[in-house]
């Protein structure tokens, strides 16, 4: 099960079939970053993109990953560059390849994005621009003297390339998009405010401009079941006694915010990133430490995990010592459905 991602670089072949799930995986022996796809236990790994640090794009291994409803395509943010200055800021855009590792193509218009969102019909990506810098900068034609800290959603038509600003620019404000619902009218997103002095919160955005609403009063990284039934999230726990300290936890709520269901309490973890297989009856996520150490704090010693939606049969799919995982995603498509996990 833990051969997964213990080999070096993988070459492209064909496409497997059935249940696969990508993945970016951070090494140190040798370092690189690659987008890799496996199967439900770890196994048969292919190598998408990324590679040793002379390979490019890098992948950006904390911004989450999106199939295209067919499975055909998985989008991500890939670093290019740096922009000149001071502040050294990576130079982000979109990129889409193929599952069986061909076809590398960048979308036109992403400079700066990260987070993409494929929509239901696959002609559409939602994405998050994040600016953040402290020399006087023009952001949305104003210049911002002070510098910038922001982050707003757009989407962009794949066939045209005509782009779509959802959430405003504001200096403090923060949005990132994170799952369309299955019928294309909503999409959820984490909403954090610095004025408001609040928790991070999960909100659904109607696409038709008629405003948006809050799921919960905390919560990050909320995604859609495939029947738009459920949602998936990820809530900050605070703990307390001898095991005082914070973790971040999943949870599983009704599409209307109600219903709340705690999956997993490991204290002195955080678990991140959560994605629905698309049978609906098992989530993969990213397991860390929360150990205030140097290597913890790059992910080393994390692990890749799934769980059953219903929080039975918790498991471990690959971990190993010089490496780190992000961003797991389940690849959609008729017959990729893993179902349930067997304890």
């Amino acid at each position: 099960m833990l051969a997964l991602l213990l080999t070096g670089g993988i070459a492209a072949a064909a496409a497997p079939q059935g249940p696969r799930l990508a993945v970016v995986k951070a090494s140190s022996k040798p370092p690189g970053l690659e987008l890799v796809t496996v199967n439900r236990n770890g196994g048969d790994p292919l190598r998408l993109a990324g590679g040793g640090l002379r390979s490019r794009p890098w992948v950006d291994s904390f911004s989450p990953l999106s199939w295209s409803p067919d499975g055909e395509r998985v989008a991500f943010s890939g670093m290019v560059g740096f922009r000149k200055g001071d502040d050294y800021e990576p130079i982000r855009k979109l990129f889409t390849v193929r599952a069986d590792g061909s076809a590398l193509r960048p979308v036109r218009g992403t400079n700066g994005a990260v987070g993409p969102v494929f929509s239901p019909d696959g002609h559409t990506l939602a994405f998050t621009r994040s600016v953040e810098r402290e020399a006087p900068t023009t952001i949305g034609g104003k210049l911002r003297k002070e510098g910038f800290d922001g982050a707003s959603i757009w989407t962009v038509d794949l066939r045209t390339g005509a782009q779509r600003q959802l959430t405003p620019w504001r200096d403090g404000l923060e949005y990132f998009a994170s799952s369309f619902s299955p019928d294309g009218s909503t999409l959820l997103a984490t909403h954090e405010d610095a004025l408001l002095l609040n928790e991070a919160e999960p909100v659904a955005l109607n696409l038709d401009g008629s405003g948006s609403r809050r799921l919960l009063d905390d919560g990050t990284s909320p995604v859609y079941s495939p029947d738009g039934s459920r949602i998936a999230l990820v809530r900050r726990t605070v703990e307390y006694g001898d095991d005082r300290g914070e973790d971040s936890d999943l949870y599983v709520i009704d599409a209307d915010g109600g219903g709340i269901r705690r999956l997993s309490r490991p204290p002195g973890r955080h678990e991140l990133f959560p994605s629905w297989d698309p049978s609906g009856e098992r989530l993969a996520y990213v397991r860390f430490s929360a150990a205030r150490t140097e290597a913890a704090a790059f992910g080393v010693g994390d692990a890749l995990m799934q769980i059953n939606a219903d929080g039975t049969c918790q498991s471990k799919v690959a971990s190993g010592p010089s490496m780190a995982f992000f961003v797991p995603a389940w690849q959609l498509g008729p017959g990729r459905g893993a179902g349930r996990i067997e304890c």
